[in-house]
């Protein structure tokens, strides 16, 4: 949205405001009927918005006409200014919008701001709904997950994750013998898959009586990842894993 030039803000002025979100309200009753973001001339330009759709010009065009029949002006207000660029101003926009649209005061934006339907208003629980993974399914094959919690962070490399996942921990002859498959589970969203190797015992000081594990990514379980076991409840155990030795059944089974 480009800003239109207008000699009512000094050009001084305009360069300091940057972008920023307004707001039109009609003096009579002291509603806000419309919210827009710009630079310069902008919050002025009430003809000449081209972003607009038609029935949103049309709706806002019937209230300013309105105002100025009754010999009363529209009120323009800044509601923040100084920000740093455009991208930043349709957040603060849309977070306005919603703002009003949660209170039940209707606006002549009739569309809502941009990416509304994923960003914008919403309840918590459909928030959360609208972004959890989907449950991670049946693996047929002997496998264990561990916790990796502590050592993950956002930003890890697929190598990151494998040294997390591998080891070291106290686990059993049972599971290192018959286990297929080791998943690197990190707040309940598998993060990495690894067809096991081998194991060997740590010789690092401390660590006495763990075990870890050369594998290497499997591709046939890349589908799990990003999937979660929340169902399982692996943060709450009291162990770093959990073994599936004859098969997980999945997360919606469990």
């Amino acid at each position: 949205m480009s800003g239109a030039s207008d000699d009512r803000i000094p050009h001084e002025v305009a360069e300091q405001l940057g972008y920023y979100v307004y707001a039109l309200r009609d003096p009579r009753d002291h509603q806000v009927f419309y919210v827009g973001k710009g630079v310069v001339g902008r919050v002025f330009a009430h003809q000449r918005e081209a972003d607009d759709s038609a029935e949103v010009q049309n709706a806002k065009r019937t209230r300013i006409s309105d105002i100025r029949r009754s010999g009363r002006d529209v009120e323009h207000l800044l509601l923040r200014s100084g920000i740093p660029d455009e991208a930043t101003a349709y957040v603060v926009e849309q977070a306005v919008i919603d703002g009003f649209a949660a209170t039940g005061l209707a606006l002549t934006n009739l569309v809502k701001g941009h990416h509304a339907s994923t960003l914008g208003l919403s309840t918590v629980e459909a928030a959360i709904a609208l972004r959890v993974s989907p449950p991670t399914p049946p693996i047929d094959a002997p496998v264990i997950m561990f916790k990796i919690n502590r050592a993950w962070r956002a930003d890890h490399s697929e190598r990151d994750i494998y040294e997390a996942t591998r080891g070291h921990w106290k686990i059993g002859w049972d599971a290192r013998t018959r286990a297929r498959y080791a998943l690197g589970v990190a707040f309940g969203v598998v993060r990495g898959a690894y067809e096991i190797e081998s194991w060997f015992e740590s010789q690092q000081p401390g660590d006495e009586g763990r075990w870890g594990f050369v594998g290497r990514p499997a591709a046939e379980l890349v589908h799990v990842i990003g999937t979660n076991i929340r169902g399982i409840n692996l943060d709450g155990s009291q162990n770093p894993y959990r073994k599936y030795l004859g098969g997980f059944p999945g997360t919606e089974a469990t």
